[in-house]
């Protein structure tokens, strides 16, 4: 109980405080309590983080470079270490009083701004060279020429230390940024970055915010993180899913490797009925389906219907000497014929080996030099994207996002961004458009070209052309895949602007007004469905998109419903202001695991092109997030045993394509096999502490089996779904990082501005 009288002196005391006098010793306070200090071999953590450590809030292990910073390849920089000097008020007082005489002297003996600026400097480089031989003498003139430049000085507060550095150096606070602020814009720029990542063979390339492979890297942190609760010393390595964990800082896929080169005649053609076979089956599977599409298709690579015939020339002549130039026109069929047999080939029907691999060498040997710009012409630009489509659908990523660029850069050279004559090639530009936006997308990087450079107008249908309604909606989507790589995820935001995030629903709302705009040869049918093929890809990248912009608030709420879970044994999912893009986001995954089972279907038995994979790809790494929330009627639109049906089927599409010697195909199915292991391993602690109650806050405990739903896990096994208990008590690293999860208040990787 405070005694009678104890407010009166509290105020008084307070009032003599900002007076600045002194209090009479009788009512000083005894001097405060140090803690005890604790051994840095005791710490429970390092004194200072890494800088990525500090503004991701996750604990350091303070070597350089520290675990994190190793795991993930980024720069590992410690703060450097800023010594402070506490000076007393009436010092401080004493200090200002003499830089205010000190300035209003230097003005009236130097009238000229300039030489007063230049004497400043002078006397400023005069006292750093000074403190070498003076430490506390030279510290007090710095302080005393500084402030005498600067053009004011900052508030002090009373109750607290004054850094004299601070007190001569700082301007004056209306300049400074708001600590909380600048402290939010570190953490969004940290949380959506692109990565430097490193692939099998140790080549690091960059991936930027909107690649999956940058996902994946954030989703192993993620998992990383929180492994003790899918693992607590009951560990079955050959099932434990702990590969996909392993591989933090890289990417599992070997699309950085070099192409293999075979010695080819570049001038050697199949028979002629063999070459029609082949164009008409590439017509059917990427252009125009043999004219039977009625969307026309949403890829034109040029005349796919005469078979090559090769010049006349001299038998005699040593065929070291031919000249290649007049059968450049060759480069495009066999590039055809490459991806015709790379996309033929399945465990059903193998094709020869590498057959692909040496209609390609002969295209390369043909075209020549990509630097030698003396002999590209706009003909070439065809064949150029055409082998651009082979490399994505090979897999090689980078070599694809190099050639397209090429391709581009060789359009612009001679002016296809601003007009053509027929309209066969007008579309080999916009497909060219299409590729690069894909790329920059898959890869998180920059477009080749801006949209407002291109003057071209859009596809338009022609008397001997196919429609070109599919192919002008791909363009139309493919722009809005550019504004969400350049401006959503700040890749290159146009307007120079590299401040938060821009939120989700400006995209949306784009996305929508495509769709609503579709002619009726594109909309789906009553199930969600098309028979035009073509037609179901393009609506698969629709939903694609739909994942992508929403993926960063998705992913923010499983990791915050993940940990309310087991730290309040409770869920404020249901308030979630992005409620219903959570939603839209689990529809469109939904969507696209039921397109591209009827593509399959449709297409039988050619096998998905690269990008259905990529799309299926991200619907099951959603599937699988959607069980972490555990959110009830509020997200789940199917059961388990239907999610687990599509995700069965997601898995065995890429291990087909590993039996045909991809590596794509088996590194990720690996990986949505590891994954699938953990999230069901992370549901045990979730259910269970939705059935436990009267638990302490600051205690978690679980021990439970989970309902699989579905016979799928008889490769994992009962006995490794079993959990023990655990505890993650107050104060525990975990702990504090599922509060910080909780702490996040709904925000993605970083906030949406």
């Amino acid at each position: 109980m405070m005694r009678p009288g104890a407010g009166d002196e509290q105020a008084s005391a307070a009032a003599s405080r900002r007076d600045g006098r002194q209090q009479p010793p009788s009512q000083r306070l005894p001097v405060n309590p140090r803690r005890h200090k604790v051994a840095p071999e005791n710490r429970k953590r390092v004194a200072t983080a890494c800088n990525a450590c500090n503004i991701r809030r996750v604990k350091c292990s303070g070597e350089s470079p520290c675990r994190q910073c190793r795991s993930s390849a980024r720069d590992c920089v410690y703060p450097v270490a800023v010594a402070r000097v506490s000076v007393p008020r009436a010092e401080l007082d004493d200090l200002r009083r003499k830089v205010d005489v000190l300035e209003r002297a230097l003005r009236d003996t130097v009238p000229d701004a300039t030489r007063r600026h230049e004497l400043l400097q002078g006397l400023g480089e005069a006292a750093d060279a000074m403190t070498v031989a003076s430490g506390t003498a030279t510290a007090a003139a710095g302080s005393t020429t500084t402030a005498a430049s600067s053009v004011g000085t900052p508030d002090v507060s009373d109750s607290s230390p004054v850094d004299a550095g601070q007190a001569g150096v700082q301007p004056p606070s209306r300049y400074q940024p708001q600590p909380h602020h600048q402290h939010q814009q570190d953490d969004e720029q940290a949380s959506t970055e692109g990565r430097l990542l490193n692939d099998p063979d140790g080549h690091a390339r960059f991936l930027g915010e909107t690649s999956g492979a940058t996902f994946l890297d954030h989703l192993k942190e993620f998992m990383s993180t929180i492994f003790p609760l899918a693992y607590h010393n009951n560990r079955n390595p050959s099932i434990d899913g702990t590969t996909f964990l392993t591989t933090q800082g890289s990417y599992q896929t070997y699309d950085s490797r070099p192409l293999h080169e075979r010695n080819v005649d570049p001038l050697w053609l199949p028979e002629r009925p063999e070459m029609l076979a082949m164009l008409s089956e590439l017509r059917c599977f990427i252009q125009d389906g043999n004219g039977n599409w009625p969307s026309g298709g949403i890829y034109w690579w040029g005349d796919l219907e005469s078979a090559p015939v090769l010049p006349a020339r001299d038998a005699s002549e040593p065929q070291a000497l031919r000249r290649q130039d007049p059968c450049r026109h060759l480069a495009f069929h066999h590039t055809a014929f490459a991806v015709v047999s790379q996309a033929s080939t399945t465990p059903e029907a193998p094709a020869q080996t590498n057959m692909s691999e040496y209609y390609f060498s002969r295209a390369c040997a043909l075209l020549g030099n990509p630097l030698d710009i003396t002999r590209f012409t706009i003909s070439d630009v065809t064949a150029l994207a055409l082998m651009g489509f082979y490399l994505i659908e090979m897999n090689r990523r980078d070599a694809a996002y190099m050639c397209v660029s090429n391709a581009m850069h060789i359009s612009i050279m001679h002016g296809a961004h601003r007009g053509w004559v027929d309209e066969s090639g007008k579309r080999v530009f916009w497909t060219l458009y299409v590729l690069d936006r894909w790329l920059s997308c898959l890869m998180g990087r920059p477009p080749t070209i801006m949209d407002e450079a291109i003057r071209l107008p859009l596809p338009c249908d022609a008397p001997s052309l196919p429609s070109s309604a599919g192919l002008r909606a791909h363009v139309e989507l493919s722009r809005i895949s550019g504004y969400i790589v350049c401006n959503t995820y700040r890749v290159s935001p146009w307007d120079n602007n590299t401040g938060p995030v821009k939120r989700p629903e400006d995209a949306i709302r784009m996305l929508d007004q495509w769709l609503e705009n579709l002619p009726p040869i594109l909309q789906l049918s009553e199930p969600g469905l098309s028979d035009d093929p073509a037609c179901c890809l393009l609506h698969m990248g629709y939903n694609q998109l739909i994942i992508l912009t929403i993926r960063p608030v998705f992913f923010a709420a499983v990791k915050k419903t993940f940990a309310e879970r087991l730290v309040s044994r409770s869920s404020s999912l249901n308030s979630h202001p992005r409620l219903g893009l959570l939603r839209r986001c689990i529809a469109a995954a939904e969507l696209n695991v039921r397109l591209a089972r009827h593509t399959l279907a449709l297409n039988h038995p050619r096998k998905l092109l690269q990008a259905g994979l990529h799309f299926i790809f991200n619907a099951a790494i959603c599937l699988m997030l959607q069980e972490l929330l555990y959110a009830g009627h509020l997200i789940v639109s199917k059961d388990a045993r239907a999610r687990d049906h599509d995700l069965d089927f997601v898995i065995a599409r890429f291990e087909e394509e590993s039996r045909v010697g991809s590596n794509y195909g088996r590194d990720c199915a690996a990986v949505l096999r590891d994954l699938r292991v953990l999230v069901h391993r992370l549901r045990a602690p979730i259910m269970d502490s939705q059935q436990q109650g009267g638990a302490t806050q600051h205690q978690t405990t679980y021990a439970a089996t989970v309902d699989m739903g579905q016979a799928w896990p008889q490769k994992v096994g009962q006995e490794v779904l079993q959990q023990p208990t655990i505890h993650v008590e107050q104060g525990h690293t975990l702990y504090e990082e599922l509060v910080s999860w909780i702490d996040d208040d709904w925000q993605p990787y970083g906030a949406y501005g």
